[in-house]
């Protein structure tokens, strides 16, 4: 368990505590975390600078209607009530799109634990998780519209699945979690595939409608959904397609 906690604990601060997972070098790219991790932490940097812009061209709403959307988000989804925040840092981040890296206009909402408040840190620091316990972390992300565009919960510490858990029961327990949340119609969602996304996560990518797609990660030791996402549909199915051997993330 020990590892398993300390690879997400450096794979969140890596993206900048942020959700995008169709920002290539950061979640989509799960599959390839160790050839990923030193752009993810310079698209880290564009994303925040993006944020200032996005946020002096206006917002659909104030930040703090937004962090109660994402409170309300987190309880919707996944049962977790942070009505409390004690011992965590809330942040709202407003960023444009960025086609270079296949990310939509978004504004994410992230509730950082203290214990993973490290401020500042560059591509090369290095920092030893091995001891430290943290509380899970949060991030929401909204579309433009203001609704719901993904969730994403780190380091969260769930007992281990008496059965063992398959890409195909990966599957369904995505497609459940879409139908009984609602995010598409039953007999419109299609599930389009599935990859192994790191050592403990299962990616499922679901389309809901034409041109878009839900990209969702189970947890492969729980058998529970970690995370999902709303984007295109090509952005989903290239998160779980193999970067090809020599072409990397150009």
């Amino acid at each position: 368990m020990g590892n398993r906690r300390n690879m997400k604990k450096v794979t969140g601060i890596l993206c900048a505590g942020v959700l995008i997972l169709s920002l290539s070098g950061c979640g989509s790219a799960y599959a390839n975390e160790a050839g990923r991790q030193s752009v993810a932490a310079t698209a880290g940097g564009d994303i925040l600078k993006t944020s200032v812009n996005a946020k002096e061209n206006g917002k659909p709403q104030s930040d703090a209607a937004f962090v109660e959307l994402a409170k309300d988000a987190l309880e919707n989804y996944f049962g977790v009530h942070m009505t409390d925040t004690t011992g965590y840092s809330v942040s709202v981040q407003y960023m444009d799109a960025m086609p270079e890296y296949e990310a939509e206009q978004q504004t994410v909402v992230t509730f950082l634990p203290e214990e993973l408040n490290f401020d500042e840190i560059s591509a090369d620091t290095v920092i030893d998780m091995e001891n430290t316990e943290t509380k899970p972390m949060y991030d929401v992300s909204f579309h433009a519209e203001g609704e719901v565009k993904g969730i994403h919960l780190s380091y969260v510490d769930w007992e281990k699945s008496e059965m063992p858990i398959t890409a195909q029961s990966a599957e369904e327990t995505a497609r459940q979690f879409v139908i009984s949340h609602q995010l598409a119609a039953k007999d419109s969602l299609k599930v389009l595939g599935s990859a192994a996304a790191s050592s403990d996560t299962i990616a499922v990518v679901i389309q809901h409608k034409e041109g878009r797609a839900l990209l969702i990660g189970v947890d492969s030791l729980a058998g529970k959904v970690r995370y999902f996402e709303d984007m295109t549909e090509k952005s989903a199915v290239k998160s779980i397609t193999p970067f090809e051997e020599g072409k990397g993330l150009g």
